[in-house]
């Protein structure tokens, strides 16, 4: 529920800041346009209309207006899930900030910019711009309570909640519930309140959440928001689904229904998926069928793609639960569809990105060898030249010409040779380049099987279970389907971790420094291992596959450490000195005598990967004196 939230959280910030000050004439039709715009619904309509506003503000220099036209242009994106144009709109609003009547301005641009970095997931990245934002607003305004400074608290809470730390998340949600009391801000407060609810039924501590929600809609009337009643309906409801309050939960759901139809779209589509989901438990298949359906094509109307596939998927239980085997199969065959679509159009850029670049491979090889052959070729036309010219200069000159001629054959042996061994390190390197890329595009197909097969077998087989907790409740006090519920719910979490490690895909979206602390992290939660992780220099040189090449060896010393060393402390280090990369992991484990090592599968890949990138690497060791790995990849003779 908090991108549907987001929004009016946003529009409260800038609402009542058009016409803070004196305007002029032309600056007072801005304004007008301006609210025009906000009152758009359809998101491509108001972007059309603030582009406008922002063409006419920059043509009279009213940075104000252009201010707010970036910012809310923004808010349509952000509408459109067109997170990346989110961004880069708040970004380029980030230089008008100083020209806002308001102090927090260049707050709420970092807090946006985090915001758009969260809904994409990346929750490290955005609660880095979230605590800059929250350092430029206690620079602008002090402690004194805004909007924007409950929000920022809001989206910190958040953030730690997708990082799994509730004891943090908790304390940013009081820090906001204090700065909304204190300002009597109640339309922050009725969201603190909703992410409250939403904690406490993290915790599985319904009464609480309900608790929170009820606050939310007795909010909601107090100012005359109806949407912050629909949301405090949908959010009831779908606690009561899962305390087992089937009743209940029909009832809240459809007051939300009915406030959020034709106005709220996004909560109106939200609560018919859980009433439906109430209505299937109740056993009134009817009931959840039709109001499945109806939600179903304003999902498609309303191209809310991220939702399809769960409505078929409840939709494949209503007819199994009937008898429709015909229907069920049907959507189950639109359930493949859509899942196959997603795999097969990141499966054929693979295949043709490793086809281009087995085909390329081939060019140069043949390049290479047609080089080779010419080269001998005019290496034997100079050489007969040569003859031919000695024989004419003369007897006189044939000691001192057959001296030229030996150096100089010599020097083009040399040459040659040279140039066949540059031809032939190139191809070395070409050949490690594609067996490292055609390993990493194995580990992507096998990653996204396990996740996209295999992981949703698994949540198949889960949902089977829940189904038959809730149709018979005392099957919970049999022993052997709690453990199998628990060893389901360990699979899928193993199959996710494993997943990752095989394709971390969020590594293509973060810098170097960002993924390696991440796994360095990961790596130490059981608290056996502390590693210490540092990283200096600008990495924005890097490119994908050196990247990738880097965080697969990080992984692979640190598995080695982990397995083998019985090391307590770690130090893993990357530094950037121009375009040279260094890498430095080192522990203080038992270590081992160099001479007498075996190269397992581990450092066989090391090295691969490590020459792949035309790099060295050596490693320091001896019994009882720890291990240091060093690695230095020059950047100018990558691609």
């Amino acid at each position: 529920m908090r991108s549907a939230l987001f929004l009016p959280i946003l529009f409260l910030l800038f609402a009542g800041t058009v016409n803070a000050t004196e305007l002029k004439s032309d600056t007072a039709s801005i304004n007008h346009l301006l609210n025009i715009a906000y009152k758009e619904l359809n998101p491509d309509t108001a972007i059309v209309l603030f582009d406008k506003v922002i063409q006419l503000s920059i043509k009279a220099n009213y940075g104000q207006g252009a201010f707010m036209g970036m910012m809310t242009k923004g808010i349509k994106y952000f509408e459109k899930e067109d997170y990346v144009q989110y961004r880069n709109t708040t970004i380029k609003a980030l230089p008008w900030a100083a020209k806002c009547v308001k102090k927090d301005a260049v707050a709420w641009c970092y807090a946006n910019i985090g915001e758009s970095y969260f809904d994409e997931g990346e929750y490290i990245k955005a609660s880095e711009y979230y605590y800059t934002a929250l350092r430029e607003q206690k620079k602008a305004m002090g402690e004194t309570p805004t909007n924007s400074a409950a929000n920022i608290y809001n989206c910190l809470g958040l953030v730690n909640m997708r990082l799994n730390q509730p004891g943090r998340a908790i304390g940013y949600f009081n820090e906001a519930e204090g700065v909304s009391l204190k300002g009597k801000l109640y339309y922050q407060l009725a969201n603190t309140y909703t992410y409250k609810g939403e904690y406490f039924n993290s915790l599985h501590q319904p009464d609480s959440a309900q608790k929170y929600f009820m606050e939310v809609g007795d909010i909601g009337r107090k100012i005359a928001k109806p949407d912050l009643e629909a949301i405090a309906d949908n959010d009831l409801g779908k606690t009561y689904i899962e305390a087992g309050d089937y009743n209940k939960a029909v009832s809240s759901l459809l007051q939300a229904i009915s406030i959020a139809r034709d106005k709220f779209p996004y909560i109106a589509v939200d609560a018919s998926y859980s009433l439906g989901d109430a209505w299937y438990h109740l056993h009134k298949y009817k009931d959840a069928e039709t109001i499945l359906v109806t939600a179903l094509q304003e999902v498609i109307a309303h191209n809310f793609k991220d939702k399809y596939i769960k409505y078929y998927v409840k939709l494949i239980e209503v007819y199994k639960a009937t008898g429709q085997y015909q229907k069920a199969l049907d959507y189950t065959d639109i359930v493949n569809a859509l899942k196959d679509s997603l795999i097969s159009v990141e499966k054929a850029k693979a295949i043709n990105q490793l086809d281009i670049k087995f085909q390329t491979a081939e060019k140069d090889k043949q390049i290479a060898q047609s080089q080779l052959q010419i080269a001998t070729q005019n290496s034997n036309i100079t050489r007969k030249n040569i003859w031919i010219a000695a024989v004419s200069g003369g007897i006189a000159l044939l000691a001192l010409l057959l001296l030229v001629i030996y150096r100089n054959a010599r020097h083009k042996q040399r040459l040659q040779a040279e140039q066949i061994k540059t031809l032939q390190k190139e191809n070395t390197i070409g050949n490690l380049k594609s067996m490292v890329q055609g390993e990493e595009s194995e580990r992507a197909r096998i990653a996204r099987e396990l996740h996209d097969g295999i992981g949703g077998t698994l949540s198949a087989a889960m949902m089977r279970l829940m189904a038959v907790r809730h149709d018979k409740e005392d099957v919970t006090n049999v022993p052997a389907y709690n453990e199998a519920l628990a060893l389901l719910d360990d699979m899928g979490t193993e199959l996710r971790k494993t997943a990752h490690n095989l394709m971390p895909e969020t590594l293509l979206k973060q810098t170097l420094p960002e993924a390696v602390s991440a796994y360095c992290h990961s790596m130490q939660k059981d608290g056996t291992l502390h590693i210490d992780f540092q990283a200096l220099g600008d990495f924005g040189l890097l490119g994908a596959d050196v990247k990738l090449n880097v965080y697969r060896i990080v992984q692979e010393l640190l598995r080695n450490i982990v397995q083998h060393a019985q090391a307590t402390t770690a130090l893993v280090q990357l530094m950037m000195h121009g375009r040279v990369l260094t890498v430095t992991v080192e522990d203080n484990g038992r270590g081992f005598d160099k001479d007498a090592m075996r190269t397992g599968m581990g450092m066989q890949n090391l090295q691969t990967r490590v020459s792949s990138m035309n790099g060295h690497y050596t490693l320091e060791t001896a019994p009882g004196k720890g291990t240091t790995v060093f690695i230095e990849i020059d950047l100018t003779t990558q691609p």
